[in-house]
């Protein structure tokens, strides 16, 4: 059997030379995850690898919101809309101090189409399919109802808007996912707690399957593992393997025969500090007259942009934001603001980030209308029995997708007898309670913490960030008050070394790009600065072996040369 530590470090490929699990599951992003939690919560002994980081690709590049996707009312995907606003509200009570409400002003002009009083039906209708949005749910996290607003509203409102011929706007409500990757890692830590293994940088390098039976079917015997950045190998040995690969799904799948197809995506996403000098307090779908639109949403005291949705033209690995993919964000923004507001250039840029979106379907066709529902892949008829993929699906229904694929397994026998388990109302491990109303526990950490003397911001975003583990956190710094240094004096940039520490002693970072842009706040703050990256590898190296010098001129110079392909 494997050698499990539980929770703590999750990094190195140290497994017995003939591991052995219930279950494997190559991807380390939110559906992944979601099947390792699940899976997991019923007795499975499983093992999670991802080729990089965990949630390194598609699900650390958002738009940083749990929604239930109210555009693609547009292509009819009612069922979909649906899923995703049941989940809204189900990943919402399981992590409370992860999520906030944000309000969406969707505006209407004379020339919008389709015309206001249409918008208008959709958004009755996104309401309608929510009917259970506030079920349960604390206070702070209620959804109003829609309404209209008038012209003078919007204008004082969104302030950089195009006013001309503009009607109003309706106003809905959809939940903003603060920091994805934190609250994918918080699902992975709940998998842990039930018995799971994850290991990142830990490549599938091959499927490994015994002889063929008499009617020619070879069942899945585990997969061969590469550890990425060591380069040392394993064989484990599993009876099922889900292969959740997201964008590369079809490339796990290299040597074998499958009608799997994926259409890839590209999503880029810029980062502002403003538009014009101006700020707003609610996210705006923002329409040019040419029909493209971006959603421009507050975010920790900046500005997201995006995303933009093409077809790829370059490999997974090597998709990066170019300045052809920036160039057509601020191009619909900057048709959408009003004649006395500055046009954004490149210039105005702080960061990127760029995802790719592994949708249903073939080739390199168009990706705007391709729907967003998931779809489960047994390979048993295709002549590989154990063997499943998971395609399309998003960030929002990654537990719905993993419910899916438990409840097929278990209809065709192949969970050991188990009984399904349901997470539909289970919290995060660091949750204080499910569906709980955070500010109060909050609130009380602060007062029993404030003798540390470190400011009230710092450890209320502790608490947001880490929930009940900030305790754990404020208990280093208590024992080494240097812990409880900032790395930055920037605005709005709150992390302390404990953080650091943290992130490599239980959360598995073994890069500095792990820390910087997936444990820590600040990679996704944009503008980080080598006097800051130096001051992460200062903490971080000691622990990680690695010369600091060493760990941040490497940084620094692969942070230059991604905004050197966009700047």
């Amino acid at each position: 059997m494997h050698t499990a530590r539980g929770r703590g470090p999750l990094a190195a490929l140290d497994l017995d030379a003939d591991a052995s699990f219930d279950m494997v599951v190559i991807g380390g992003g939110i559906t992944g995850v979601c099947v390792a939690r699940e899976a997991s919560a019923m007795g499975l002994s499983v093992l999670l690898v991802d080729k990089g980081d965990f949630g390194s690709g598609t699900s650390s590049a958002t738009t940083k919101f749990i929604h239930g996707g109210i555009r693609y009312l547009e292509n009819l995907e009612v069922a979909v809309v649906r899923e995703s606003l049941r989940e809204r509200r189900i990943l919402a009570l399981a992590a409370p101090h992860l999520v906030r409400q944000q309000r969406f002003l969707m505006p209407a002009w004379e020339w919008s189409r389709p015309a206001a009083p249409v918008i208008g039906l959709g958004i009755g209708l996104y309401g309608s399919l929510a009917y259970d949005r506030n079920r349960a749910v604390p206070a702070s996290l209620r959804i109003p109802r829609s309404e209209w607003l008038s012209k003078s509203e919007v204008e004082r409102a969104v302030p950089w808007l195009q006013r001309k011929e503009l009607r109003g706007a309706w106003a809905y409500y959809d939940t903003l996912n603060l920091f994805p990757e934190r609250l994918l890692l918080e699902f992975l830590f709940t998998a842990l707690d039930h018995g799971a293994v994850a290991l990142n940088y830990c490549a599938a390098t091959s499927l490994e399957f015994g002889e063929p039976d008499d009617d020619g079917r070879r069942a899945i015997r585990g997969v061969r593992l590469r550890d990425s950045l060591t380069g040392l190998e394993r064989a484990v040995h599993a009876p099922l393997v889900v292969n959740a690969a997201g964008p590369w799904v079809d490339e796990v799948l290299a040597g074998i025969r499958s009608t799997v197809r994926v259409l890839r995506s590209k999503g880029v996403h810029v980062l502002l500090n403003s538009i014009g000098g101006l700020h707003q307090r609610d996210a705006v779908f923002a329409r040019a007259p040419s029909g493209g639109h971006v959603i421009v949403s507050p975010w920790m005291g900046r500005m997201l942009v995006g995303p933009t949705d093409t077809a790829m033209t370059e490999t997974v690995d090597q998709a990066h934001a170019v300045r052809s993919d920036v160039d057509l964000v601020l191009n619909t923004l900057n048709a959408t603001l009003s004649d006395d507001v500055p046009r954004v250039t490149v210039n105005d840029v702080m960061g990127t980030t760029v995802g790719v979106r592994p949708l249903i379907g073939a080739g390199k066709g168009e990706t705007y209308g391709a729907s967003r529902r998931h779809e489960i892949h047994d390979h048993g008829p295709e002549g590989y029995t154990g063997l499943y993929s998971i395609l399309g699906g998003k960030w929002t229904t990654g537990r719905a997708t993993a419910e899916d694929l438990l409840q097929l397994l278990a209809r065709d026998d192949l969970l050991g007898g188990r009984s399904l388990v349901s997470t539909r109302h289970s919290a995060v491990s660091s949750a204080w309670e499910w569906a709980g109303e955070p500010q109060p526990f909050v609130d009380a950490a602060i007062a029993r913490w404030q003798g540390l003397g470190l400011d009230r911001a710092v450890i209320e975003s502790l608490f947001m960030l880490y929930g009940t583990n900030a305790e754990a956190l404020l208990g280093l710094i208590e024992g080494d008050a240097v812990l409880g240094k900032r790395i930055s004096s920037r605005d709005g940039v709150l992390d302390v070394a404990a953080q650091v520490v943290w992130g490599v002693a239980v959360e598995g970072a073994r890069t500095l790009a792990d820390l910087i842009d997936r444990r820590l706040t600040i990679g996704s703050l944009g503008g980080i600065t080598g006097q800051e990256i130096s001051a992460i590898a200062d903490v971080a190296a000691p622990l990680l072996g690695v010369e600091p010098a060493t760990m941040a001129t490497a940084e620094t110079a692969r942070r230059a040369a991604q905004r050197a392909l966009w700047a």
